[in-house]
């Protein structure tokens, strides 16, 4: 039963991605206008600059963790885990990668109740973060319910977790410092596009992007991500937001991918650990 299941969510989130893109293409997108934009990461400076800020807003998350779960392990060793889950988040129709941190959570020999409750915290500070900044932004009047209840989802996951964490107000700071500088990224990519938008409404359009995907159901997030920060970038009158949405989106697909083989040079011992508690744990059924 459980494996038809997975047959036909995979089935259903690849008619999904498929049925998402053909209404992008058919009516949102520029096919020319996309290749010059995507074209501009591989010749844009800004492109470089983009990668060392997203890169650090991953190093905070795992900065984050490693303070909540009490200093376990390494730095290194929260970080290849967030990496690696990312790269199957990419992959996956459904946040696979999530389970990762279970299996880094046994191999540094971790409390399990304490890492779930960190995971939670941690996915409550997004909602609750991604929602504010939509919710004060261009979207206000017109969907501020969604963010109101992404607020609300956030601040009852924290409550729920609260007990199991000492550090829960570090974890706030390092989370929202997050997302500033994965909209800060976001920002140099348009500057490498040549496209002048004002940060707040970066950070506006890039929050409604990624929470549109909180709950995802396409691989990364794909086509819905679009939709939204698209959406909100047309609201303020920024030319072609959807192609700019869909070549923010590329760049975090490259670095999804390219991380885990930069951490499987630079830490392939870490690697290895969990890879041998993934075996483990598959062996144990």
């Amino acid at each position: 039963m459980a494996s038809r299941a997975s047959l036909i969510r995979g089935v259903a989130s690849v008619f999904l991605t498929f049925a998402t893109l053909f209404l992008l293409v058919r009516f949102g997108l520029e096919l020319p206008t996309v290749y010059h934009y995507v074209k501009t990461l591989t010749t844009s400076y800004w492109t470089l600059a983009a990668t060392v800020i997203y890169a650090l807003a991953f190093y905070l998350r795992a900065l984050a963790w490693r303070n909540a779960d009490e200093k376990t392990g390494s730095t290194a060793v929260y970080l290849t885990s967030l990496y690696l889950g990312l790269a199957i988040n990419h992959l996956s129709p459904v946040k696979l990668g999530e389970a990762i941190r279970l299996l880094t959570a046994r191999a540094i020999g971790s409390p399990m109740k304490r890492t779930t409750a960190i995971f939670v915290a941690q996915r409550g500070i997004d909602l609750s973060v991604l929602g504010l900044f939509v919710a004060t932004g261009l979207l206000l009047g017109q969907t501020v319910w969604v963010a109101g209840i992404a607020c609300i989802l956030g601040l009852l996951a924290l409550l729920l977790v609260r007990r199991f964490i000492k550090t829960i107000y570090p974890l706030i700071g390092y989370g929202a410092l997050a997302w500033m500088c994965e909209a800060a990224a976001v920002f140099c990519l348009f500057q490498g596009a040549d496209v002048t938008v004002a940060f707040p409404i970066v950070l506006i359009a890039m929050s409604a992007g990624v929470l549109s995907g909180i709950a995802q159901f396409t691989p990364g997030g794909l086509g819905t991500y679009e939709l939204a920060m698209g959406t909100v970038l047309q609201l303020a009158d920024v030319p072609h937001p959807y192609e700019l949405a869909l070549m923010t989106h590329v760049f975090k697909y490259a670095f999804a991918f390219l991380a885990p083989l930069y951490v499987g040079v630079r830490h392939f011992k870490i690697v290895k650990q969990l890879f041998n508690q993934f075996k483990e744990h598959d062996q144990k059924g």
